[in-house]
């Protein structure tokens, strides 16, 4: 098991949701755009336990000289945010650091079955909403692993609130999707995983969001995957 990483076992699980879950809206869209439900195939992999926080990425920068994010001051991450995930990461960013640490971002599917696990469920922790197990309610990120109780199926943590998450996929629709979208094909990158605030309905394991690869937000982070071999 590689360090601060977990296992997702091979195997089937449920992805998307059904056309009648209108709890979790993404309004206007009312969760369309994460449907049809099916199932998907994926052999095992690992993913990170946690999102790379703020001393991984300063590490990458001093090692490989990468400009560090624009918001931090002179270099440097503010003080007691070591632990605290890395933000203001554009999608080429992301992946450029992945690669330098043998890993990947994982693809959507393969963020979704870490954080829902094979049973369908809404949450990561289950399928009932409760703020006690996720970052929430928050003015900013706060340092990973800090709600264990929120984990996934697999032992995967902060896959709901703190921040979203890029994966690799372009934001397209579903294989018998019922509607399409302007917004769909190689314009927008997918985030998972909801961010420190909002309507929980974002915090969902199924809610797509999306963002430019170009674009940097104190709301989006990541967390890489790895092949095995």
């Amino acid at each position: 098991m590689p360090v601060g990483m977990v296992l997702v076992p091979a195997g089937i699980f449920v992805m998307g949701t059904s056309a009648g879950d209108r709890a979790g809206a993404n309004v206007p869209r009312q969760n369309s755009d994460a449907q049809p439900q099916h199932t998907v195939l994926l052999p095992a992999f690992f993913i990170d336990k946690t999102e790379v926080t703020n001393a991984e990425y300063q590490r990458y920068c001093a090692a490989t000289g990468y400009p560090p994010p624009p918001h931090w001051i002179k270099g440097v991450y503010a003080e007691g945010a070591a632990n605290v995930p890395v933000t203001f990461i554009n999608w080429w960013e992301a992946s450029a650091y992945a690669a330098w640490v043998g890993k990947r971002l994982p693809t959507e599917a393969e963020w979704e079955k870490a954080a829902r696990g094979t049973d369908g469920r809404t949450y990561p922790w289950g399928d009932d909403w409760d703020v006690a197990r996720v970052v929430w309610n928050q003015e900013k990120p706060q340092a990973v692993g800090s709600k264990p109780a929120g984990a996934s199926p697999f032992g995967a943590l902060d896959m709901a609130g703190n921040v979203f998450e890029w994966v690799s996929d372009w934001y397209v629709a579903y294989p018998g999707a019922p509607r399409t979208f302007p917004e769909y094909g190689t314009i927008y990158k997918v985030t998972r995983g909801g961010g420190f605030s909002g309507f929980n309905s974002i915090a969902r394991t199924y809610y797509r969001s999306v963002g430019r690869p170009s674009t940097r937000s104190e709301w989006i982070g990541f967390r890489c995957v790895k092949d095995i071999k």
